[in-house]
């Protein structure tokens, strides 16, 4: 895939300017510059996503719109974490969850339809020193005659005419069709963040398990994994990343629906949910004993005593007050703040112009609906 001149040219340019080197063809008749170009740019990408993968100089990327598609590393090397033994991943690609399986079970036998992305991915795959992986180009709901411990998918999110789809039934392939196979095998599938969890349950008929798998404050992916332990009130895994240890929280939607949502304005301290929390819908489980929400809809929370476990970032109120300017000017005379709005009718940057503000500074200002369905603000400085 990649001739050593071409790794040498890759590497000499490697903190270039990718659009630059595609326009100096003409300096290097002997080489495909478009797709050194493409290889630098990628690498240039990929160095925080993939920083294994990018740090080879052997490895030859794929096209573009596959590296987008491609789970990171750190997702992948997460999803390892829950399988073992033999392991099929139906839907390849680029192969970085495949490499991840690796790493974990006894056998994983990659399939990918695309006979170029597969191409590529075995190349990768043999650079990178996998050998207990087989390599399939092919369909691979054709290829689960064979027992295995575990069936990988991470199903494209659209038809065959390239429409955005939500349902599973509608997805390439169809999950539905591999859901008989639970007696002899686990199914891990993958999803887009902006499925709907509850939906997807109903629709697989159950799962034993859901996480919700986040990175740095920003949710990646849903997983469902299906077995013969199924169940329509699984229970829903928030992790993120990031942290250590990576679960942040834990519960069922059965409990969602039975807590009581406690309801105040806000005391000594503020906390801003862990969005992978709110994608799960845990507006009311997150709260415990000691913490309320500021509103119904607000989805931003407090306490009088700091609640260092709280799934979340946590603040110091410094003064709560209406949506006025005199008062932001009296609370912040060099009107520089952070500004994040829940349940407002302002967006943050619409609110930054109407009241004069400038972005940045060690303060945030919360524009909320309060618990008494008023529109306030609540200035804040993060809790170190």
């Amino acid at each position: 895939m990649l001739l050593p001149e071409e790794i040498k040219f890759i590497q000499e340019h490697l903190q270039e300017d990718a659009t630059r080197i595609a326009l100096s063809a003409k300096k290097y008749p002997h080489l495909d510059i478009k797709k050194l170009a493409g290889q630098i740019q990628a690498r240039q990408k990929l160095a925080d996503k993939m920083p294994t993968w990018a740090a080879n100089e052997a490895i030859c990327f794929p096209q573009q719109i596959s590296l987008e598609q491609a789970s990171s590393e750190a997702t992948a090397r997460f999803k390892a974490l829950i399988v073992e033994g033999t392991l099929i991943d139906i839907t390849g690609g680029m192969g970085v969850d495949t490499w991840a399986f690796a790493q974990k079970c006894t056998h994983v036998t990659y399939v990918e339809q695309q006979a170029t992305l597969a191409q590529h991915t075995q190349y990768n795959h043999n650079i990178l020193g996998l050998d207990n992986v087989t390599h399939i180009q092919g369909n691979g709901l054709e290829h689960l005659e064979q027992l295995y411990d575990w069936i990988y998918v991470d199903p494209a999110r659209r038809d065959q005419q390239g429409n955005k789809v939500i349902l599973f039934k509608d997805c390439q392939p169809n999950v539905l069709e591999i859901l008989d196979k639970v007696d002899t095998s686990k199914i891990l599938i993958k999803t887009s963040p902006v499925l709907d969890i509850s939906r997807a349950i109903q629709e697989l008929g159950g799962v034993e398990k859901v996480y919700v798998v986040a990175y740095q404050q920003e949710v990646k992916e849903l997983l469902f994994i299906k077995s013969a332990e199924s169940s329509l009130d699984p229970v829903i895994e928030i992790v993120e990343l990031a942290n250590s240890p990576v679960t942040l929280f834990q519960g069922k939607l059965s409990e969602e629906r039975e807590a009581t949502m406690q309801i105040a304005d806000s005391d000594t301290y503020v906390y801003e949910a862990h969005p992978a929390l709110l994608k799960a819908g845990f507006f009311k489980l997150v709260q415990g004993d000691d913490v309320w929400q500021l509103g119904k809809h607000t989805h931003l929370y407090s306490s009088n005593q700091y609640v260092n476990e709280f799934p979340g970032k946590k603040y110091t109120v410094v003064a709560t007050g209406p949506v006025q300017p005199d008062w932001i000017k009296a609370h912040l005379p060099d009107l520089r703040v952070n500004i994040t709005t829940k349940n407002f009718p302002l967006k943050a940057d619409a609110l930054r112009t109407k009241l004069k503000l400038k972005d940045g500074g060690e303060y945030t200002l919360f524009a909320i609906q309060n618990s008494e369905e008023k529109n306030a603000l609540i200035l804040c400085k993060k809790c170190p």
